[in-house]
């Protein structure tokens, strides 16, 4: 009986081949490696930390001799460095040292421990030494005694006992270090054959499973690749729309089967095709045949025969109906976009109307300058108009100013602007109250009453207020706030006068809700008042806001400057900071400098 030579008989023999030679090749690498790892621990874990120990201790040997003659035959004080370095070194580095060599002892040859013993029980002998030579000269007056000194020196000259003794050790260690060396050398030695085997098993195996594996791969390409890639081309023809020229050949294998069954495919999407293209010529009575009774394709394609008449006519009606919709809905349009745009202009200039109004009360820049000197004031509203405002006026021989942020920006802000202006007009021009906390106490009910009048909830509106009186008879400066604080730089320095927290308008009525200050002002100091607007814009090189923090380094930094200097650098430093970001919010800044 012939047997059927299938694609997975073919692969399976080839990488059985494959597999086994590779596992040879792994058994033999592992062996070696593991071997390898075993001297590689042992010199990691025994000889080289011994090697590393035993040359530190040698080390500290070689120094504590020099210390010890050092103490011995230089007069010093307890504290000199050197004697302060021998203390160090008996009492803390050669213990640890000692207990890391006793440690490692557990894994080192009889020979080499009981050698070990002997350099610990002369060592033992030379930091008694060592001790004799602090005893006997321990304080700087003890070089004053003869006896004690010329001991000492006795002990330290060359080729004293001190000598004697160091050699005896660093002997011992020298022949110790010797050992570990060459046992640590002969590790190393067996390491590298271990290796070198290694590359063997790596070069040669390896070259036969290069040689197996081309084998495999000629066979697979010869019989099965090349089979493959015929149908794989007929496939993308097939796939391009294009029906193979070229006759599908039948073989013994699952690779004939698929070229039978490719071979049927391509007859039944030709006549496929045809049946197509007659209806696609509108030849709704051509004949057709499906593959099967499970063929999808063949029987959708007898029904869209029988859809395609009835749908054309309806999709005819739908096309006539959607154009004439299509062109009144264009003509809609184009009339609400001619009333949107006429809608925006009338509010954009509304909005610019409301901005000359809002610019008519604030002061300006003339009358600043006659009421508080060396005063400037940036103002720059994110909107047209802005919900942040400035107010001066002369009282009785006192000038009271205020920088002022209402609740949001643009028109809402604007609005809330006209009604602390008011208020402010009011108390201190009307009832002539020029003391700020007492003043702000009167805002507060004023505002509350406008805002909150008949209103069952509570609504989040109010105003941010610094508000000041300068007396300039007497330069005394006083302040209140509501959620804006005022900054005084004095020589360099910043004093923060802080706020109430809380805004006016707010539910808190009673009298004395708002703490006032009061300052005695130097020929000098810069006075600054403003909104949150500054500190909160975000930007730099990592999007994140200004803060306070880095604007009161600013102004520290302004103060020097004359007023309009100080606007144009405070200007600078914002749009540097921002860059490409929006403005957040409403900027004020308000300043003045004796």
């Amino acid at each position: 009986m012939k047997i059927r030579m299938t694609i997975g008989r073919r692969i399976g023999m080839g990488f059985g081949l494959f597999i086994f030679f590779a596992l040879v090749v792994v058994v033999l690498t592992n062996r070696t490696i593991e071997r390898s790892r075993s001297i590689n621990t042992q010199i990691n874990s025994v000889y080289g930390p011994s090697v590393d120990a035993l040359v530190r201790l040698r080390n500290l040997v070689v120094n504590a001799r020099t210390l010890v003659k050092h103490w011995a035959l230089v007069e010093s004080i307890p504290d000199a460095p050197e004697k302060t370095a021998l203390v160090k070194l008996t009492s803390n580095d050669l213990p640890a040292l000692l207990d890391r060599i006793d440690t490692l002892q557990e894994a080192w040859d009889k020979d080499e421990v009981a050698l070990m013993s002997r350099t610990f029980h002369d060592m033992s002998g030379l930091f008694a030494l060592h001790d004799s030579v602090k005893h006997m000269l321990p304080t700087f007056e003890s070089y004053k005694d003869p006896v004690a000194y010329f001991n000492a020196r006795d002990l330290a000259e060359e080729g004293g006992a001190l000598d004697v003794q160091t050699d005896k050790v660093l002997a011992d260690l020298d022949a110790l270090l010797d050992g570990q060396g060459r046992k640590r050398e002969a590790l190393r030695d067996g390491m590298i054959r271990s290796l070198n085997s290694l590359r063997f098993f790596v070069l040669y195996l390896g070259s036969a499973l290069v040689i197996i594996g081309t084998v495999i791969a000629i066979l697979m390409v010869k019989g099965i690749v090349g089979p493959v890639r015929r149908l794989r081309a007929v496939l993308l023809q097939l796939g391009r729309g294009v029906f193979p020229r070229t006759k599908i050949n039948a073989r013994n294998d699952e690779i004939g089967d698929m070229s039978k069954a490719l071979s049927g495919l391509v007859d039944g999407l030709k006549r496929t095709t045809d049946f197509s293209h007659a209806l696609a010529a509108g030849n709704f009575k051509a004949e057709y045949q499906p593959l099967s009774n499970e063929d999808v394709l063949g029987h959708a394609l007898l029904m869209m025969r029988k859809e395609l008449g009835e749908r054309e006519r309806v999709l005819e009606e739908k096309v006539r109906e959607r154009t004439e919709e299509t062109v009144r809905q264009k003509d809609e349009v184009e009339r609400q976009s001619r009333r949107v745009v006429e809608l925006y202009k009338n509010v954009t200039d509304s909005i610019r109307y409301a901005k000359r109004l809002q610019e008519s009360i604030l002061p300006s820049d003339q009358r600043l300058s006659e009421l508080l000197p060396g005063s400037f004031v940036l103002y720059r509203p994110k909107d047209i108009v802005s919900g942040d405002f400035y107010w001066v006026e002369a009282i009785g021989g006192k000038v009271v100013f205020a920088a002022v942020d209402c609740t949001g920006h643009g028109v809402p802000g604007a609005f809330m602007s006209i009604v602390g202006h008011n208020a402010l007009n009011q108390v201190v021009k009307e009832r002539g109250v020029t003391v700020p906390h007492e003043a702000m106490d009167q805002l507060n009910r004023i505002a509350f009453d406008t805002l909150h009048k008949d209103r069952d909830q509570y609504v989040r509106d109010g105003m941010d207020m610094a508000l000041c009186c300068f007396d300039s008879r007497t330069g005394v400066l006083e302040f209140a706030g509501a959620n804006c604080p005022l900054y005084v730089v004095r020589e360099g320095e910043l004093l923060q006068f802080a706020p109430n927290k809380m805004p006016i308008g707010g539910f808190v009525q009673q009298p004395g809700a708002f703490k006032g200050h009061s300052e005695q002002l130097r020929p000098g100091d810069a006075v600054y008042v403003f909104s949150d607007g500054y500190a909160d814009q975000f930007g730099g090189p990592k999007g994140k806001k200004f803060r306070y923090r880095q604007f009161r380094d600013l102004l520290v930094r302004i103060s020097p400057e004359p007023p309009e200097r100080k606007k144009a650098l405070l200007q600078q430093a914002f749009n540097a900071w921002k860059g490409t970001q929006e403005q957040v919010d409403d900027i004020l800044v308000m300043g003045m400098q004796l």
